[in-house]
């Protein structure tokens, strides 16, 4: 008690706080910050800026999808290529030259002398730095003197002219290559003399995500700085200048000498030969616009097509041409210094490559428009009366006369209309072998004028007669060719939609999971069949459930569904893109299963012997038609078969589908019920969502 009470006495204030210690000594770095290179699932690289004084030194940047800094870049996973802009003269077009460049020996193939490539710098040749402070920063100083390259070959320095700098990483997440254009002297990279004549967006449209040298190699802007003049490959002998290569690989199967029998092969890696003599363009090879678009602002210099007319770019497509020796062209022996002499550099020369390269009957298709007016319907059992008209949308939409116009009545031009239904899903019961009904316009022999001809440039005709217990809406399209001077014009289709025992006033379409815009990506212009069929209206109202084989033939699915995937999935067609990018052809969320109430009917692989009932057609389900086009394995037609599709099926007139037992239709027992269960999996966000599982962007 006693010690208690004299501490209790001591107790007092704790007084104000004495002045700060000194500081402590500093803790060791925290990590730095941003993401090692291998956890990176995306890499955005950036050239910050480019000096030279003597060895280029290259700044760039490395950031992953977040924003977060890529770290740790080994050396030997980034290469370097450096080149310059030499100016065109005495005719010659501009063109890069790489100051980067070894002799290749020939290995394999014709060739038989050692040749000079361009390429590229492994990083591990000069020296990379990364900023210590993790920022994503690095450095990299060239192991090649641009002011000294002698060797293989001698590349004069000049910093008066553009020079390019790129990259490529291998080994981690796809980096699209940045590019720095610049002038050294001044470091300026705007105002700056261009050679910028095709994007890599523009090869994109058809060929997705153009990728080659491994994958690591994705921008047009690069492919140039190695692509030279002056490169060529030992193997095969071909020069692998962009200019020459590049519309050789595009003509491909249409080149001279690939007619004449010869291929046309560069050959790769380990000596591997790429041959490309069975290319098939999509488009008229005269379409130079397709990759030269003169109106984007970003291709500024793509005019050069027709502006700087070379016997390189012009050989390569014809490629049956001697310049030097005159045999195959008209002007006898020519260079570059007198293409220009005879082929204008402008839009309006005759001889120009502008004019020759015009596809006038195509841009005349302009100037028609087939337009149904109306369509006058009394039910099941009657025919439709259409009444239309042809105008001059280039005219204030003048009309044409049909009833006196003799270019629209000669023996190859035609007008017709093509009707189908019903619109759930064209089968057109009661059409011999499940087409659609084509009516003429004008009679094939004498060009005679089967309209009525209302005097007011507008005409009326019956169509087909409409089955008694069709239902629904049916379709009409407008379609036709006509025949000029200049050549076969092909005016774009028209449609229209009607109801047959719908509201004539609300008929119900026929849906569209493909979009004719993208499909031209590629196509430019689709058109087949005679080149007057270009809307994909037409194409569903022949290529029905019911139809088989080629015009009626027994065997062979030709249902829209199946066969346009089987199409750009044959043996032999050299598909520019992956075929899994749905979107591709697809609208947005067109190429998801289709459900079991949708109304789409099996598709027909067999006529059952009878071509006017398609109840008697044996079929493939649905979503096994369309899906079965490109996963045609056996694992895949099992998974299929394991969740209600099948590849030997008949449908009722109710559209109920049914293994099959002994025969579809009439006299036939049918075998149970079957019903396609792939909306569970693949749907929209279901567990193997069809967008997911086949990486479609539908950014």
């Amino acid at each position: 008690m006693v010690v208690a009470v004299l501490l209790g006495a001591c107790e007092g204030s704790d007084g104000d706080p004495g002045p700060a210690g000194p500081p402590g000594p500093p803790g060791p770095p925290g990590p730095p910050s941003g993401v090692d290179i291998g956890a990176a699932d995306e890499i955005q690289a950036e050239i910050t800026s480019v000096t030279i004084a003597s060895p280029p030194v290259v700044e760039f940047t490395l950031f992953d999808g977040s924003g977060a800094p890529v770290r740790n870049l080994p050396a030997d996973a980034i290469s370097f290529t450096v080149a310059k802009l030499v100016p065109g003269t005495d005719g010659n077009a501009s063109a890069w030259q790489s100051y980067i460049n070894s002799i290749e020996d020939p290995g394999a193939g014709p060739g038989t002398a050692s040749m000079p490539q361009a390429g590229t710098e492994s990083g591990s040749s000069g020296t990379l730095e990364e900023d210590p402070s993790g920022n994503g920063a690095y450095t990299y100083t060239f192991a090649t003197d641009v002011a000294n390259v002698t060797d293989p070959i001698p590349v004069a320095y000049d910093p008066a002219l553009t020079h390019r700098v790129t990259f490529e990483i291998r080994g981690y997440a796809p980096v699209a290559n940045p590019v720095y254009t610049f002038r050294p002297s001044d470091g300026a990279t705007d105002g700056i003399f261009t050679r910028t004549i095709v994007k890599t967006e523009t090869c994109n449209a058809c060929h997705e995500n153009l990728a080659l040298h491994g994958g690591a190699r994705v921008e047009v802007d690069q492919c140039q700085t190695c692509h030279n003049p002056g490169t060529t490959d030992a193997n095969s002998g071909n020069t692998v200048d962009l200019t020459v290569m590049i519309h050789k690989i595009h003509r491909g199967a249409g080149l001279p000498s690939v007619v004449g029998g010869d291929d046309y092969c560069i050959y790769g890696r380990n000596d591997e030969a790429h041959c490309y003599g069975d290319v098939a363009h999509p488009q008229d090879i005269r379409n130079c616009e397709t990759c030269h678009n003169e109106a984007d602002p970003e291709t500024p210099d793509a005019a050069n097509w027709y502006q700087v007319p070379t016997v390189e770019a012009c050989g390569a497509c014809h490629d049956d041409v001697d310049f030097e020796t005159g045999t195959g062209h008209a002007g006898g022996p020519s260079g570059n210094d007198r293409c220009s002499s005879c082929h204008d550099p402008d839009t309006t020369g005759g001889l120009g490559a502008y004019q020759k390269h015009l596809l006038e009957a195509e841009l005349d298709a302009a100037s028609y428009s087939l337009n149904i007016l109306a369509i006058d319907f009394l039910g099941p059992g009657t025919e439709p009366m259409v009444t239309f008209s042809v105008t001059d949308p280039t005219n204030g939409d003048a009309p044409y006369d049909l009833a006196n116009d003799p270019q629209f009545s000669s023996g190859v031009s035609h007008l017709r209309f093509y009707m189908a239904w019903e619109t759930t899903d064209y089968e057109n019961v009661g059409q011999l072998d499940g087409h659609a009904a084509q009516i003429d316009v004008y009679s094939i022999v004498g060009g005679d004028l089967q309209a009525t001809d209302n005097g007011d440039f507008t005409y009326s005709m019956s169509l087909e007669r409409i089955p008694l217990g069709t239902e629904g809406s049916g379709g009409l399209v407008f379609a036709g060719r006509i025949d000029k001077p200049i050549g076969i014009v092909r005016p774009d289709n028209t449609h229209e939609f009607f109801g047959i025992t719908d509201d004539p006033a609300n008929p119900t379409p026929r849906r569209m999971n493909a979009d004719i815009e993208r499909c031209n990506d590629c196509h430019k212009r689709l058109a087949i069949h005679g080149d007057q069929t270009n809307n994909l209206q037409v194409c569903v109202m022949c290529h029905d459930p019911a139809a088989v084989g080629l015009h009626g033939g027994i065997g062979g699915v030709i249902d829209f569904k199946k066969f346009i995937h089987e199409v750009h999935t044959a043996d032999g067609l050299r598909y520019p893109q992956r075929s899994s990018n749905c979107v591709a052809c697809h609208t947005d969320d067109g190429f998801y299963p289709l459900a079991p109430d949708s109304g789409v009917l099996a598709s027909s692989f067999d006529a059952g012997g009878d071509l006017d009932d398609p109840s008697n057609n044996i079929r493939i389900t649905p979503n096994a038609s369309a899906c079965g086009a490109c996963h045609s394995g056996e694992t895949a037609r099992a998974h299929m078969e394991q969740n209600g599709g099948s590849f030997d099926a008949c449908q009722a007139e109710d559209g109920t589908i049914r293994e099959r037992v002994d025969v579809c239709g009439a006299g036939g027992s049918p075998g149970p019920i079957i019903q396609e269960t792939c909306t569970i999996c693949h749907g929209a966000g279901s567990s193997a969502d069809v967008a997911v599982m086949h990486s479609v962007n539908l950014d």
